[in-house]
């Protein structure tokens, strides 16, 4: 390279130094503080091209754009805090803050990772002091709306634990049921609520960061614009003892649909007993009346039947006791005075010829005399 060049690249380097030195720019987003000797001498805050004395001033750049403090990590939580009734529970705190006036708030503060933890601290503190003075019941709700947990459960047994009237026959499980769906807390009327709590504790930030570092009567140059709780939990321990209340919870509802089932199995099979019972005390009930219709009958027809052909059924079951009586070997010694002999009695004036048989005799033919075994009748 030609030794002509050198000069020029010497000093077009010391024209560029020159010109960092003397020259900054401020972008839209950032607002720029020039310090001399350790003091903010001028402030920018309106974007552009600016100049300063080299080697003696300096320009340190803070945001114009509002800072968000997430107070997520597990060093920044708020632990064991202690409520007014005696809940321990952890919450997450965030903070909204921006820089007001950029000289006080480099003599005071220096940079924004001290001023984000001043901020921290302040709105960590006024939390606690806040939350400690309060219930519970104030920190979660925020008007006296009817409030329930309802965990997914059937609408059908929210309605009854929680509905008026009698309570089933589980009214233990009932009552276990009612004192998870509508906590105690939601029956605790509300007297300040969430968000004036949330106002409370920025007011009292806001007043606490800007009077503890007063410095002619400026504060620290910051202002804290917003303040939230983003998350209220309980402990670890009374997460546990909250899940193993949901257990039990959900123990009683299995019970409860167990017992109901019985006892509905039980209303079924005695429902179904009583009208089978009932049906077949019916089918006797006609069976015998049917029953007893027909056997009246019967007894109709056989009397009607007697009274109508009463001496001829006399005069055939007297032939039938003949036939029975005078048959075989049977010998009988009867006096003409019998009832037994009245009907041939009846027939003795009537002389029968000697070749028709007698009435008895046709009705009991004697056997023949060449016949072996026969015997004479009386």
């Amino acid at each position: 390279m030609d030794r002509r060049w050198i000069p020029i690249l010497i000093i077009g380097a010391a024209l560029v130094v020159g010109w960092n030195l003397v020259v900054y720019t401020v972008p839209q987003w950032e607002q720029a503080i020039v310090v001399q000797l350790g003091e903010p001498v001028r402030t920018v805050q309106e974007p552009g091209l600016y100049f300063k004395l080299p080697l003696v001033q300096e320009v340190m750049r803070l945001p114009k754009t509002l800072q968000v403090w997430h107070g997520t990590g597990q060093s920044e939580k708020l632990v064991d805090v202690p409520t007014k009734d005696g809940k321990k529970i952890e919450v997450t705190v965030w903070a909204v803050w921006k820089i007001t006036d950029p000289a006080q708030f480099v003599r005071i503060l220096r940079d924004v990772k001290n001023a984000e933890s001043r901020v921290k601290d302040f709105v960590r503190s006024t939390a606690r002091d806040t939350i400690t003075t309060n219930d519970l019941a104030e920190l979660v709700r925020s008007t006296d709306r009817k409030m329930t947990y309802t965990l997914g459960l059937p609408p059908e047994i929210v309605a009854q634990a929680t509905g008026p009237g009698k309570k089933s026959a589980g009214a233990d499980q009932d009552q276990t049921i009612l004192d998870f769906i509508v906590p105690p807390e939601a029956k605790v009327s509300i007297s300040h609520g969430r968000l004036k709590i949330t106002d409370q504790i920025k007011n009292n930030a806001q007043r606490d960061l800007a009077e503890g570092g007063q410095v002619k009567g400026r504060g620290r140059g910051i202002e804290l614009v917003d303040v939230g709780l983003s998350r209220i939990e309980f402990v670890p321990q009374v997460r546990e003892a909250a899940f193993d209340r949901a257990v039990s919870l959900m123990e009683a509802i299995a019970i409860k649909a167990v017992s109901e089932g019985e006892q509905r199995k039980k209303e079924i099979i005695n429902k179904a007993g009583a009208d089978s019972q009932k049906i077949e005390g019916e089918g006797k009930r006609e069976a015998n009346i049917l029953k007893g219709k027909v056997d009246a009958e019967i007894i109709d027809s056989y009397a009607k039947a007697i009274r109508e052909t009463g001496e001829f059924y006399n005069f055939t079951r007297t032939l039938e006791i003949y036939k029975e009586a005078l048959k075989g070997n049977t010998r009988l010694i009867l006096t003409t005075d019998s009832d037994l002999l009245r009907l041939i009695k009846a027939l003795e004036p009537l002389k029968a010829s000697a070749s028709k048989p007698s009435p008895v005799a046709a009705a009991n033919p004697s056997p023949s005399p060449s016949s072996p075994g026969s015997n004479r009748r009386d």
